[in-house]
Order: structure tokens, then sequence, then C-alpha cells
């Protein structure tokens, strides 16, 4: 397909999103195409946060991978933020080589964690919504891109982040009805709390539990328990 041709199609496809998910899919679909094992699509952080689970907009990252970045503080000094709030260039990056100046036992824990996910190379596009809002896409795996495919996704990066700010403003404006019971599972899911541990103070089975969230993970337009909890608390449906 002629690369002016196949701009329009993305641009068509990018348009017709109606929910987060079907953007997590499209994603999620693109990243295997590439050969590559893992997406982000992430707001910049802003100096008083300092987790990057507090900044995803959607990612198949695992969950324990998260986890573990956050709870070792890697996004504190992380090389890569620090690249992309300087300049709005798209990079590819070696998790060793991007990581040289940090200090010793980060440097090894951040190089050992993506290497075990099998996220050790891939690119970085800085992108920004119309309000001036600052984000990023990256796409993680086993190699870096071409010049070409860094422009082509560039230039995905640029529709899906502008397409995503619009869907979260249309959240913002319209009204998602919750049960009461929905909101307590979500509020003691976003206090830490597991399906077992809510079943048994909301006095209530586990399986009823897991329904009550996956309501809120689908009203949500998310995909799973940690962006329904980021989502919720980002649109003050519920507070901790």
């Amino acid at each position: 397909m002629p690369l002016e041709a196949e701009f329009n199609r993305i641009e068509e496809v990018a348009a017709g999103f109606k929910t987060h998910y079907e953007v997590f899919k499209y994603m999620k679909r693109l990243t295997q195409d590439l050969g590559m094992s893992a997406f982000l699509i992430m707001t910049l952080p802003t100096v008083d946060v300092v987790e990057i689970g507090a900044t995803k907009i959607i990612t198949n990252w695992p969950a324990e991978m998260v986890d573990y970045y956050d709870a070792h503080n890697l996004m504190v000094d992380s090389p890569v933020i620090r690249r992309m709030l300087r300049s709005t260039s798209p990079f590819n990056y070696d998790v060793e080589a991007i990581n040289t100046d940090r200090g010793e036992g980060k440097k090894s824990t951040v190089i050992e964690l993506f290497r075990r996910y099998g996220m050790e190379k891939g690119a970085y596009f800085p992108v920004h919504d119309a309000a001036g809002g600052r984000g990023a896409m990256s796409i993680s795996g086993s190699r870096n891109f071409s010049m070409v495919e860094m422009a082509k996704l560039l230039f995905i990066a640029t529709l899906i982040y502008d397409r995503l700010s619009q869907l979260t403003l249309n959240e913002k404006h319209k009204p998602v009805a919750f049960t009461q019971s929905e909101l307590d599972c979500l509020r003691l899911t976003a206090g830490g709390r597991k399906s077992s541990e809510i079943a048994k103070l909301l006095d209530l089975s586990e399986n009823t539990v897991n329904n009550q969230i996956g309501s809120v993970i689908r009203k949500l337009g998310c995909t799973t328990r940690t962006q329904a909890v980021v989502s919720a608390l980002r649109l003050n449906i519920i507070r901790v």
C-alpha cells in the first residue's frame, strides 16, 4: 500500500475509535504486527508524580512489572522521562545504553526488569493534545525501528493521543451511572484490597465482587482494574 494511502487509512481508523478499549485492541494488534512485546500510552508526569501507575492511560505492560517499577522508584530519575520532558523528538532506546548514567543499583534493577519481560529495546514518541497536555507512546520489544517506521509510528502516536484526549474529555461530560455496590467495590479495590477481602468486608460472594468490578471496568471503557481505578480517580468518581 502506498505510504499516503496507508496514512489516510490510519487517520480514518483513529477517528473511528469510540472507547479506550478499542484503542487498546488496536495498539495490541499493532504491537504484535511489529513483532514487539508491549506498548504504553502515558501522560508525561509532573514534578509530584513518581509512579508510572499514575501516568499510564492504556498499556499491556504486565501488572506485576508496573508494581515492581513503582516499588523500586524507577521513575524518579528515569532518563527516558527526562529526555521526553526536554524534547519532543521521537527516539529509539536500548535499556542498557539509556540507563548508563543511573546509579549502579537502579541501573542493574531496571535493565534486569525490562529484559525479564522482553522489552530491552524499542522507541518512545512524545506527543501532545489540543490543550497542550504532554504525553507519549512507547512500543517495546527486542529491536529498534527504522526511520520510515519511526515516521509512521509518530503519526500513529499523534492521532491516538489526540483521540484518547477527546474520549477522556467526553467521559468527563457524559455521566456514567454506578450502583452503590459497584462504587464500594471500586473504592476498596483502589485501597489495595483483593476480591476475597472485599467480599468479606461487604458480605458478598467473591464472584459477585468480581462481577461488580467487571461492570465498572466496562462502563469506564477500561481493560483492567488498575486502569478503572486510575480513570475513576481522575474523573472524581471515587476518592481514597
